[in-house]
């Protein structure tokens, strides 16, 4: 039988197995060589509001409706506008080859109950929930989302999810990840129309290669740690930002690829959405003093040329 220091050196030798590994980024943009500078992250990005999918779309537990099929549809899965008045719509983009379902889920694999971590597949009211135990975020990270981290995502083949807009923003920043593969291939695409085709030009394209150096967490495919049922879970949280901006207010629609044969997970889409300030009464009034002024000048222009 173990003594309790061969008990406290094998978990931390569990723990120390599993942390997870540093994770390189490279990025490029509009199909040139990859490199690990001016690659996007969330520090450095500049966004005026963000997009939660469980707000956008509803809960991933199964009682809702946690899929929709935009082919069958005919229109995109339409999200609530956000505080700004801006609309979000999520459809496939061109070449995609997967299932005809996006699909919300959480980012977890068990759950706090009783004092103790169960696999939420064997607690009562988890078990239809929709999950994948991914390299998002998940409790018992303070801060994080319940029951996890909340995404949107596409299976069944290699292709493209589009977002769509209402209005114009000049970036878009989430993070990313697939569920087979362990290094994330991604590529996002802005387009100053909706529905581009494989033919559209778009305004920037930016690629990005996620890989991890030594340890056991890649930046993809699912989290060991987080349905291990003899562990309390560890989520791996190293899924990788992708981002892209232009400058200007011009992005219809996001075009996001990866070529994981079952398709890509994203997080929360944090946005550059700026509206034009309504003006001031004071602007009003103004404007229509000029306006009457124009007017009666005009007027006694016209009479002086009468006489």
């Amino acid at each position: 039988m173990p003594t309790p220091l061969r008990r406290a050196l094998l978990l931390a030798l569990i723990i120390m197995g599993t942390l997870p590994a540093a994770t390189v980024l490279t990025c490029g943009f509009n199909g040139g060589a990859l490199s690990g500078v001016g690659c996007y992250s969330f520090p450095t990005f500049s966004f005026t509001e963000y997009l939660d999918w469980q707000t956008a779309y509803g809960d991933a537990n199964g009682i809702h409706a946690t899929t929709y099929n935009s082919v069958t549809a005919g229109s995109p899965w339409i999200a609530p506008a956000t505080a700004s008045g801006l609309v979000v719509g999520a459809t496939f983009g061109p070449g995609y080859s997967g299932t005809d379902l996006i699909s919300r889920v959480d980012n977890f694999g068990k759950v706090s109950i009783g004092g103790g971590w169960k696999l939420a597949t064997l607690v009562p009211g988890y078990n239809a929930w929709q999950t994948y135990a991914g390299t998002f975020d998940t409790p018992p990270n303070a801060g994080t989302a319940f029951p996890g981290d909340h995404l949107l995502s596409t299976s069944g083949g290699v292709g493209a999810i589009e977002l769509q807009f209402n209005r114009g923003i000049s970036g878009a920043l989430f993070r990313i990840s697939t569920p087979s593969s362990g290094d994330v291939n991604a590529t996002v695409a802005a387009y100053s129309m909706k529905n581009p085709t494989a033919f559209d030009k778009p305004l920037v394209r930016y690629t990005i290669n996620a890989y991890a150096t030594g340890g056991t967490f890649a930046p993809g495919g699912p989290c060991s740690t987080l349905f291990d049922d003899s562990i309390t879970p560890i989520p791996c949280n190293n899924a990788p930002y992708i981002g892209i901006q232009t400058g200007a207010y011009n992005i219809q629609s996001l075009v996001i690829s990866t070529p994981d044969v079952n398709g890509l997970f994203i997080d929360t889409l944090y946005f550059s959405d700026v509206l034009e300030p309504a003006p001031e009464p004071t602007t009003f009034a103004l404007t229509a003093i000029v306006g009457i002024v124009a007017v009666l000048g005009r007027r006694q222009l016209l009479r002086g040329q009468k006489s």
